[in-house]
């Protein structure tokens, strides 16, 4: 009807709510309002947000290797607690399930999260990670006031994902794996992959050659039975093109120094990890200047770091975004923190 008002949410083409500091209400002033939360007690309380390298669903943040070098697939924070109760083991996997949806996610087992409640980020989608879509979870109820969803507010069940392999793949062309759980993120030179599911191939060699698209590329294969390993790697002319490593656990390995190899003629990528005389920095933790976790804690060890500032004057973490500054001070934390005696 000509001359009605706008609805209070909706599509605006004018800009971003409130943005010229006016709200919907008489006098153009905000209200707080409290409300109940419609629901019982659950036994486990899902709480979904954002990590600190990432946006919303990675359309842009995704497309960048250094921002995935710090987190490269989906998780779910859990307290020690509720973890001993599950039975869920670190670095496992988990299904997180409710009448919504499932998700199968990485564990992370963190004091940062209090017992019955978990945590798990927003950002994976059908493209990155198909079974790591946590917004599958939550309810399709929003506040009645505001519009939000409940994306804090979901009743879940979490129980152990029994994966009969695991896996880590890394080639210089993309690539979408055909299992029950992958997470694929970018590197500087090509796409990686955490991989598990519950069959193993019945046969690896033709597995991989499948995954990566390589069929006629010479292959190179290391395989220990007693303890369920199989490592594997694609190399055409001399350049190594892909490599898939799989185990029974939770694959052990240098990630950064099996991306660093791929493209590059390296017939020792089978050790997983970096070549002779080449320190391994570990995982990424300050994601501006790329300084691993390795490094500054082979820093602190040797007492050269002592505190934030002098970890920012002798390997730059920190002095950029300052984003990391928190996992430093944890590192500081633990590293430094006297040994408690008996």
């Amino acid at each position: 009807m000509a001359g009605e008002a706008p609805a209070l949410w909706g599509n605006r083409p004018d800009g971003r709510f409130f943005g010229d500091g006016v709200f919907h209400t008489p006098d153009g002033r905000g209200r707080m309002i409290a409300v109940t939360p419609r629901r019982a007690t659950p036994a486990m309380l899902l709480n979904t947000g954002r990590i600190r390298d990432q946006w919303h669903t990675m359309t842009r943040t995704g497309r960048s290797p250094r921002l995935n070098a710090h987190i490269a697939e989906p998780f779910v924070e859990v307290h020690p607690k509720d973890a001993a109760r599950l039975g869920l083991e670190p670095a496992g996997l988990t299904a997180v399930e409710n009448r919504h949806g499932r998700a199968i996610l990485r564990v992370l087992i963190t004091d940062r999260t209090p017992p019955g409640q978990v945590f798990a980020p927003i950002h994976w989608t059908e493209e990155n990670a198909p079974s790591g879509r946590i917004g599958a979870l939550v309810p399709s109820i929003a506040d009645p006031v505001s519009g939000q969803p409940a994306l804090k507010d979901a009743e879940v069940t979490l129980t152990p994902f029994h994966a009969a392999w695991f896996g880590f793949a890394a080639s210089t062309r993309p690539f979408t794996p055909a299992c029950a759980y992958w997470a694929t993120a970018p590197f500087a030179g090509g796409l990686r992959a955490e991989l598990a599911d519950i069959t193993p191939p019945d046969d690896w060699e033709a597995y991989a050659r499948d995954l990566f698209g390589l069929p006629d590329a010479e292959a190179a294969i290391l395989t220990d039975h007693a303890r369920g390993l199989v490592r594997l790697s694609l190399s055409q002319d001399g350049i190594l093109r892909a490599a898939l490593f799989c185990a029974a656990q939770p694959v052990a390995l240098s990630r950064k120094a099996v991306c660093d190899m791929i493209g590059q003629p390296a017939p020792a990528i089978l050790t997983g990890q970096p070549p002779v005389g080449r320190a391994d920095p570990g995982p990424t933790v300050c994601a501006c200047l790329s300084v691993g976790r390795n490094t500054i804690c082979d820093a602190i060890r040797d007492r050269r770091c002592g505190d934030l500032d002098s970890i920012g004057r002798e390997l730059g973490a920190g002095t950029s975004c300052g984003s990391c500054k928190p996992e430093l001070r944890a590192l500081l934390t633990a590293m430094l923190q006297p040994a408690l005696t008996p």
